[in-house]
């Protein structure tokens, strides 16, 4: 059944899951190996692509620019890059804020650029603002709505290097489109972060895209300061993608909700450092495998205190793992997520609260009180646009005693399309409304 045409969901209790489930390659990895491939005069491979619905959209926005994309077989992606992106395009990145502030960077060095997305009330509501700044600095004309949002146009005939400094506390994406810009200049380019850095597992995913493709970085070990070697260029390359984080958290704070056993078969742990560990302090029996995690999961469940920079995409799967522990748990250092494709603070306390579970909320926090038992259920709770909303939820459907019907499920497939059918097929139960 293609669940992704459905406008609501439902998600039933389980009593037990039992299986192998596989995440989908990483669309944050994905979307970087593509442009970074697409940017490299020659052919490039890149195996194990993901196929979400935001790396079809840095696809779609790479084959305007001028990249020749096919696939060879379903899972490697072949890209041919020319010797310079296409002038005067209108590019639609989607919902999906990393492929448009990418994507900003890479097109800062042509003329007139213009990015439009069909998502007024998600990405189109989304501040660009520190992007929109450094860009100027560096001699780019951008015509923008207020605050940097979309429609916004790039004009980079006057471009050049030098030294910028982006603000990163609201998203580290900025900082990467900008590095992504340093691979294409003739001068050389410094980076600076003056703030804070909220989120470096992601910049670490640029870092080594960009060197694997020959752009030369050097980044101070706070990673507050880099530069781009002018000398380099981007060259093909072979890439290898690993597991999705986001989908890869979601599927072990499933597997850890619920009596199971289930074995999660990926490709390599991306942006997750630390969760493994909260996992099994929080309770969970987890066995460690070379390319396997057996999750042996529905016991009694600890409250957790966990620094949500190490892992953002792991915040809204934990939290709602949360919900069911014995204490109140305290995810910090969470501000950054405000600012994705919902307010993934405010809007997901919120349908929470929706669902029974008590939590609150700061400026860069979310507490969850927990209740072992689960809620009863049988409300109606809405997706936000947002994959992490729907998975998230969909755990604490599980562990509920009526499940929960979810509005607008498609967007799971922002990076995991193949979420429900992976549900069923390990014995939980979804049907349509």
């Amino acid at each position: 059944m293609d669940f992704l045409q459905y406008k609501a969901l439902h998600v039933h209790a389980a009593k037990d899951l039992k299986g192998r489930a596989t995440p989908p390659a990483s669309k944050s990895y994905s979307a970087r190996a593509v442009l970074a491939a697409a940017l490299a005069p020659g052919k490039s491979e890149i195996d194990n692509i993901a196929n979400s619905q935001n790396v079809r959209a840095m696809i779609d926005s790479c084959q305007v620019l001028g990249a020749g994309i096919e696939f060879s077989r379903p899972d490697r992606l072949v890209v041919t890059g020319g010797e310079r992106q296409k002038d005067g395009v209108t590019v639609n990145p989607g919902n999906s804020g990393v492929v448009l502030r990418l994507l900003m960077g890479a097109t800062a060095v042509l003329r007139r650029t213009t990015f439009i997305t069909p998502y007024a009330d998600s990405l189109g509501r989304r501040s660009n603002s520190e992007m929109v700044d450094a860009l100027r600095t560096l001699g780019v004309d951008v015509q923008a709505a207020e605050d940097g949002r979309l429609p916004l146009t790039l004009d980079g005939t006057h471009v050049h290097g030098g030294e910028v400094g982006v603000n990163s506390r609201r998203s580290s994406q900025f900082l990467s489109g900008l590095l992504f810009l340093g691979g294409l200049l003739d001068d050389q380019l410094t980076v600076t972060v003056p703030d804070e850095l909220k989120a470096p597992a992601p910049v670490h995913t640029t870092l080594n895209v960009l060197r694997s493709t020959g752009v030369g970085v050097t980044a101070a070990d706070d990673l507050t300061s880099f530069t781009v070697d002018p000398a380099s260029r981007f060259r093909p390359t072979r890439h290898r993608v690993g597991s999705d984080p986001a989908s890869t958290a979601a599927l072990l704070a499933i597997a850890s909700g619920v009596d199971s056993t289930i074995d999660i078969e990926h490709h390599g742990l991306e942006e997750l450092d630390g969760v493994l560990d909260h996992l099994q302090t929080m309770g969970v029996s987890i066995d460690v495998g070379e390319e396997t995690l057996r999750v042996n999961g529905g016991g009694e469940l600890t409250p957790v205190d966990f620094d949500g920079s190490l892992a953002p995409d792991a915040v809204l799967p934990l939290a709602a793992l949360a919900a069911h522990a014995d204490g109140t748990s305290r995810f910090r250092n969470i501000e950054h997520i405000r600012y994705k494709e919902c307010d993934r603070i405010s809007d997901f306390r919120r349908e929470l609260e929706r669902a029974g579970i008590a939590a609150e909320e700061k400026r860069d926090e979310l507490i969850v009180h927990g209740s072992p038992q689960g809620v009863t259920g049988g409300v109606t709770v809405d997706s936000h646009y947002d994959h992490a909303v729907v998975m998230a939820m969909s755990l604490v459907a599980l562990r509920s005693r009526d499940g929960l019907t979810i509005n607008d499920p498609q967007y799971v497939a922002q990076t995991y399309p193949g979420f429900f059918e992976q549900l069923q097929r390990v014995g939980g139960s979804v049907t349509t409304v």
